[in-house]
């Protein structure tokens, strides 16, 4: 087990503690799960999922029997302490989402902070990534990119989010509800203008679809693909004006 640096030292650990392992996830496909999240999840003691089920379906596709827990928004202030008992007295945890990684739009930063805390052993276990995915095919700039995540707090919230943004040079990144799409593609076709935009519906999944073009085009054309249970929006950033070219009045 590596010891983790922090400051120039080693932050040294007691031997009978168990370590928290952060696995990754597929998205959609279970078979992009990496063959090291495979052996993690089946030598640990206990996985804390978001969502046993699909956790369950997951570990059934590779033949893998283990034990899995709920660990939710709903009940992880309650688990945590619990988990970590767990972990100080040696059982070895690996925290799952439902796809992806913990932690992003997931409560596992809960009990990562609680672990580091008590400085007990975490290691991370890469995996799948939806955010990473789409802006992969997208063909926009990938060198840098802003992640806004979830649109949510209603139209008026996100109406000033996008406002922020006018000017954003950098690729962004949504990952709203599929039930608010059609109406955040509005907001943002009066906010930023005609911008390029992808929309990936359910990356990796058999009813993977990739929908491309401006903004205007996509709202004039079929409807939304409301059927889909994941989006991931791209929209190209703004454009920065010439050195030497006159501001337009």
């Amino acid at each position: 087990m590596p010891r983790e640096r922090s400051q120039g030292t080693c932050a040294q650990t007691a031997p009978h503690l168990g370590v928290l392992f952060i696995v990754g996830v597929p998205i959609g496909h279970p078979d992009d799960l990496t063959i090291r999240a495979l052996a993690t999840l089946r030598d640990v003691d206990l996985i804390a999922a978001k969502n046993p089920q699909s956790t369950q379906a997951l570990l059934s596709h590779h033949g893998v029997s283990a034990t899995v827990t709920t660990y939710d928004r709903n009940n992880a202030a309650e688990k945590t302490p619990i988990l970590l008992d767990r972990l100080r007295k040696g059982l070895h945890i690996a925290l799952v989402s439902d796809c992806g990684m913990p932690v992003v739009y997931d409560p596992g930063r809960v009990l990562i902070a609680a672990a580091l805390k008590e400085q007990i052993p975490t290691e991370v276990i890469p995996g799948t990534s939806a955010v990473v995915a789409a802006t992969a095919m997208s063909g926009m700039d990938g060198n840098a990119f802003v992640f806004e995540g979830r649109c949510s707090g209603g139209i008026r919230t996100i109406a000033r989010r996008l406002q922020l943004l006018r000017a954003e040079p950098r690729t962004m990144i949504f990952l709203p509800p599929v039930k608010d799409l059609q109406q955040m593609l509005r907001l943002i076709s009066s906010t930023f203008g005609n911008r390029h935009v992808v929309l990936a519906f359910d990356l990796t999944k058999k009813t993977q679809n990739i929908v491309r073009g401006r903004v205007r085009t996509l709202l004039e054309g079929d409807p939304i693909h409301v059927n889909s249970s994941q989006v991931t929006l791209i929209v190209e950033g703004a454009t920065l004006p010439r050195k030497g070219a006159r501001k337009q009045v």
